[in-house]
C-alpha cells in the first residue's frame, strides 16, 4: 500500500506540473494557481448532477463488460489496472488500494491536467463547444492508445475511444456550465465511475 501512496502522489505532482509551469511562466506568481486549474468550491447541484451523469455514462460500459467475454478479457489483462486488482485477494487492503487508485491516482490527477488545464485553455481559445469537444477527443485518443497495447480489435478500441470521449465532454460541461469552473464535479463523476468499474471488474465478475 505504501508503494501505491507514493505512486499516487508522484502521479498527481507530474500531472499538475504542466499547468503549474504554464501558470508560473505566464503569471510570474503562484497566487491564483488553484483557481486557474479549477481546484475550488463547486455547488451541490453540480455535484449531484455529476453522480447521476457518472452512473448513466457508466451503464453501457458495465453492460459490455457483463455481456462480452472478449471485452472482459481486455479488462482482465494483467497490464491493466483492473487486471492488477484481480490479482489481489479481496479484503480491506485491496479495497483501500482500489480507492487510492480510482479516486486520486487516476481521476484526480487526470482531472487536474485534462479538465483543469487542457479543457480550460482550449475553451478559452476556441469557445466552449469547440474547446470542450477538442479536450474530449484528446482524452479519448489517449485512452485508446493505452488500450492499443492490450488489444488490436478495432471495434473495442473504437468503443474505448467513444466512452471516455463522451464522458470527457460531459465532465467539461458539468465543470464549466454547472460547477462555476470547478473541477470538483468532474472529479466526483470520474472517481465514482472508476470505483465502480474497478470494483466490478476486479472483484465481482
Amino acid at each position: 500500500m505504501g508503494i501505491e501512496i507514493i505512486e499516487m502522489i508522484l502521479q498527481i505532482l507530474i500531472f499538475a506540473l504542466i499547468p503549474f509551469l504554464a501558470y508560473v511562466i505566464k503569471k510570474k506568481t503562484l497566487k491564483g494557481f488553484l483557481d486557474y486549474i479549477g481546484l475550488k468550491k463547486s455547488n451541490s447541484k453540480a455535484n449531484i448532477l455529476a453522480i447521476f451523469a457518472s452512473l448513466i455514462l457508466l451503464a453501457p460500459m458495465v453492460l459490455l463488460i457483463f455481456t462480452s467475454e472478449s471485452f472482459r478479457e481486455i479488462m482482465f489483462d494483467p497490464n491493466s489496472i483492473t487486471g492488477k486488482l484481480r490479482a489481489m485477494d479481496f479484503g480491506t487492503n485491496s479495497i483501500i488500494i482500489l480507492l487510492i487508485i480510482a479516486i486520486f491516482k487516476t481521476s484526480f490527477a487526470e482531472e487536474i491536467l485534462f479538465r483543469g488545464f487542457i479543457a480550460k485553455r482550449l475553451i478559452s481559445s476556441l469557445g466552449f463547444i469547440k474547446g470542450n469537444i477538442m479536450q474530449a477527443i484528446i482524452f479519448g485518443i489517449l485512452h485508446m492508445i493505452l488500450f492499443a497495447v492490450i488489444t488490436t480489435n478495432f471495434i473495442y478500441l473504437s468503443l474505448i475511444f467513444i466512452f471516455p470521449t463522451v464522458a470527457a465532454y460531459v465532465f467539461g460541461y458539468l465543470n464549466e456550465k454547472k460547477g462555476n469552473g470547478s473541477i470538483i464535479p468532474s472529479w466526483i463523476a470520474h472517481g465514482l465511475a472508476n470505483v465502480i468499474t474497478y470494483l466490478v471488474v476486479g472483484f465481482v465478475i
